[in-house]
């Protein structure tokens, strides 16, 4: 009779430590701190928010997770609703939000230029007959990121305005779905190094950051371009970095809380920097993010 007495208490002892380890820990407000965003969680967690999480998690008093959304409007509805409490958006899903009132910007990146937006260049070929934008019609031309705000939808809005059209740019047809729908070019970050060894492709996008990095002179096939192999004939407006807001919902002292860690120590951390690709944060410039929605056309 003690020895099944003796059982029957370890099995309920085993149990309540089961359940005591299995029960997730609460914040100071006596909920998980969810944060916002569009990158994929596949694997629990995104990899741009590894290095992020841990510190949050004690900046925040508790438990933080990451909600991935469709899109930056997906992340604003549930930020006023009160289903997360922060958000971390570029300045293309802010810019396609259609209402921002009930959103507090706490802080927004800056970039390895030391400024908080970049722009890119149309470039050619160094020495190339094409001299303008305009002489990219019929051209092939290389994009860089799909659907990226910079090297995609800024560069479309730069030859617009320079008057080529995308539908006036050389078609691509082989190109695999979703791309080959678009009949675009799109390289990512080997525009450069595709206009100055790919005869075909006459010019095409490059980030300034991108730019930036290039030596000026001494390129080759194996190290990359250089400045001198390129020519600029033009550039896309300038485009902000990453934009993290507060929601109606938030705690204002934990919203202060991370404002402070944002700007003053986020800097100083080379890996959480590394992976959300930026070099630190600084107090928003709104009047930044407004701009980018005229290259947005109507109804996207």
């Amino acid at each position: 009779m003690r020895s099944e007495l003796r059982a029957f208490v370890a099995v309920m002892s085993l149990s309540v430590l089961l359940a005591g380890c299995q029960s997730s820990p609460k914040s100071s407000e006596g909920k998980i701190a969810q944060i916002g965003s569009t990158k994929a969680d596949l694997f629990g967690l995104p990899a741009e928010y590894r290095s992020l999480h841990p510190r949050l998690e004690t900046l925040l008093e508790g438990p933080v997770m990451f909600r991935s959304q469709p899109d930056g409007q997906a992340v604003a509805e549930q930020l006023r609703q009160g289903f997360i409490e922060f958000g971390i958006l570029t300045a293309g899903e802010y810019a396609l939000i259609q209402d921002v009132s009930q959103l507090k910007p706490i802080a927004m990146g800056t970039n390895s230029l030391g400024k908080t937006s970049r722009k890119a260049y149309i470039v050619v070929k160094a020495h190339s007959h094409v001299k303008k934008i305009a002489d990219c019609k019929a051209k092939r031309f290389g994009f860089g990121v799909y659907k990226d705000t910079l090297t995609d939808v800024a560069a479309q809005a730069a030859l617009e305005e320079g008057g080529v059209p995308v539908k006036e740019l050389l078609p691509e047809l082989l190109t695999p779905p979703p791309l080959g729908l678009e009949g675009r070019l799109y390289l990512g970050h080997d525009v450069a190094k595709t206009i100055v060894n790919d005869l075909t492709v006459n010019a095409g996008v490059v980030d300034e950051v991108d730019y930036a990095a290039m030596k000026d002179s001494g390129g080759n096939f194996l190290m990359g371009p250089s400045k001198d192999q390129l020519e600029i004939v033009g550039e896309t407006i300038e485009v902000p970095e990453l934009l993290v807001v507060a929601g109606p919902s938030a705690n204002p002292r934990l919203t202060e809380k991370l404002r402070q860690f944002l700007l003053n120590d986020v800097k100083s951390d080379a890996r959480i920097c590394k992976d959300l690709g930026i070099t630190g944060f600084v107090e928003p410039k709104m009047s930044e993010y407004s701009a980018v929605r005229s290259i947005f056309p109507a109804g996207k």
